[in-house]
């Protein structure tokens, strides 16, 4: 049984009605083919015969789309007409709807208020607004709507759609949550999606979005559905802990339960403390995933409840290993930092399957083992040069995209070298790259890599090296790009030593130095200071020595602590001028 909200209006209609000595809320179900043309409503023919007049009709009439639900609506005499019996024309006991009116939704009750011919006379004459009996049943009208609304409250407070504030809590407690209090870190976080996918990508509440060594993990507090064409999508995110730290901008960039369609993840604005307890949709959002879980003994309850833990990265789960029904085999691939005495499972994993497993189920468990990468990395870039401080960012962008995207793995999945490359080559000033991976000790392969059966791979940055870079521009053979040298150099003299003196040697000493540098050097300050030295007439002030290299696109500035500067085959370096202080 369920209650429904009657308003104040109604109750009034209905009650002066049965004062009055009339038929009220007599139900008709009515139903027919909404397909059909022209559409054909039954009539209705109502029970207390003859029938001197109809004073309402109230059903449902169809959504606005299929899927919404019927709406009420009070019908008009544009809808109906009333249509007398054949042997009595006063007998308007027959209610048929016009075919250009409001039409009731199929399968659904109709319900007339009426006064029957045969009706005696009342004892009540006067029900204007303002008199007694009026004023009496007004005044039940309103306790009675009141009532009503009380126990649709008390009801709606049972179900998780509909249940508010405390109510709500106490609903999602059935399911193990409690709603988040003010002090965890929220913001947002923008996915993308993967170059070619198509169709609609949901992304479930609870998804965990990591820093790329898993040492802070967010959660998405609700269920979004990226539609077909939309290429990113902003979701909330909340710390998955009270301990979890507020991060600065674009650190959350690695999707911790792969999912389909989606290629990356970044919070573009730093996350901060929240100043308010979780809101009832968000708290429902999580509670719909719990509910996931909570239907225990199936492949789903253990994959589900599983990965809403944080020490895990990802499951796999077979049926009847080794050919009997009654047994499962569980890998789990623990997140990065995860540690667990020997080759069991953290205690919180081992709890949550015991939780979950079906009843007379024997459990295979483990922890899946991990295969530690090494790659290899050879680019092409855009032009024919790049700054050595540019290289150098561009080359952990790298390692970081590589990391990111193998920590993405599932058990037992296999490396796929082309989408690794792909998600390389979305850096515009990358217009190739060659990759060879393999197990690190091992000679890689520039082939798809396929870990041991129930095995998760994982790349840490230190194992990834590079071959020189590559440019799709070359500079013709013989052409040199010219260098400027300026220097400025601070030196405390020895005795007898002049400033000229020190200027002729320390000139000599630049020109020679980059007369005589080879292709590939890295150009910083202590390989700079190292050419200047000349214990027995100077000494060099290292924190005020500045040497500037202006080319005709890149520039650099040497110092202690600053940027260092890479030599290119073609780079002929000339000596401007040395400024030299004591």
């Amino acid at each position: 049984m369920s209650f429904v909200d009657r308003q104040y209006p109604d109750i009034v209609r209905d009650l002066l009605t049965n004062l009055t000595q009339g038929i009220s809320g007599e139900t008709h179900r009515v139903t027919y083919d909404p397909q059909e043309r022209p559409v054909r409503v039954p009539d209705i023919v109502l029970k207390r015969r003859p029938v001197k007049r109809v004073s309402v009709v109230r059903g449902f009439i169809a959504g606005a789309t299929p899927a919404d639900p019927p709406v009420p609506f009070t019908f008009g005499l544009n809808d109906y007409e009333l249509v007398p019996d054949s042997k009595d024309p006063e007998d308007l006991s027959t209610i048929r709807f016009l075919g250009f009116g409001k039409k009731p939704a199929t399968d659904t009750d109709v319900q007339v208020n009426y006064y029957p011919r045969t009706t005696p006379p009342g004892p009540i004459t006067d029900l204007n607004v303002g008199s007694v009996a009026r004023t009496l049943m007004e005044a039940v009208s309103k306790e009675m709507a009141i009532l009503y609304a009380q126990l649709n409250l008390a009801y709606d407070s049972a179900f998780l759609e509909t249940a508010t504030s405390s109510s709500l809590d106490r609903v999602v407690a059935l399911l193990g949550c409690k709603r988040f209090r003010a002090g965890r870190p929220v913001g947002t976080v923008t996915f993308q999606r993967r170059g070619g996918a198509v169709g609609e990508i949901t992304i479930p509440a609870g998804t965990p979005i990591t820093d790329t060594s898993d040492k802070v993990r967010y959660e998405t507090v609700e269920t979004r559905l990226m539609r077909a064409g939309e290429t990113n999508a902003e979701i909330a995110v909340r710390g998955a802990t009270e301990n979890t730290p507020p991060v600065d901008s674009n650190v959350l960039t690695v999707i911790q339960r792969a999912i389909a369609g989606l290629d990356t993840v970044t919070n573009e604005r730093p996350t901060a403390r929240a100043t308010e307890d979780e809101s009832d949709t968000e708290l429902r959002a999580r509670a719909r995933e719990a509910l996931a879980s909570s239907d225990k003994g199936t492949v789903g309850a253990l994959r589900n409840g599983l990965l809403q833990l944080p020490e895990v990265r990802d499951v796999q789960i077979q049926e009847m290993p080794n050919g009997l029904p009654n047994e499962v085999a569980i890998n789990v691939s623990l997140a990065q930092g995860v540690t667990a005495p020997g080759d069991d499972l953290p205690a919180a994993v081992l709890a949550r399957i015991e939780e979950l497993r079906p009843a007379g189920i024997r459990v295979i468990r483990g922890k899946a083992g991990t295969t530690d990468l090494a790659a290899k990395v050879q680019l092409t870039l855009a032009g024919s040069q790049i700054a050595q401080s540019d290289l150098t960012t561009l080359r952990k962008q790298v390692k970081d995209t590589l990391a990111s995207e193998i920590g993405k793995r599932g058990v037992g999945g296999r490396v796929r070298l082309k989408p690794l490359i792909a998600a390389l080559l979305k850096d515009e000033r990358i217009v190739d790259a060659t990759l060879v991976i393999g197990a690190k000790g091992t000679p890689g392969s520039g082939e798809d890599f396929d870990p041991p059966p129930g095995a998760a791979v994982q790349l840490d940055s230190s194992n990834i090296t590079f071959n020189p870079e590559t440019f799709d521009q070359p500079l013709p053979a013989g052409q040199t790009i010219a260098v400027e040298v300026n220097a400025d150099v601070t030196v405390s003299l020895q005795t007898g030593v002049t400033l000229d003196q020190a200027r002729t040697l320390i000139t000599n000493k630049l020109k020679a130095f980059f007369g005589a540098l080879s292709a590939d050097t890295s150009i910083d300050s202590d390989l700079v200071l190292n050419a200047l030295r000349d214990d027995a007439n100077y000494a060099v002030d290292p924190l005020k020595l500045q040497v500037t290299l202006t080319a005709a696109q890149q520039f650099a500035r040497i110092g202690q602590g600053g940027a260092s500067f890479r030599v290119l085959a073609a780079h002929r370096f000339d000596v401007k001028s040395v400024e030299v202080k004591s």
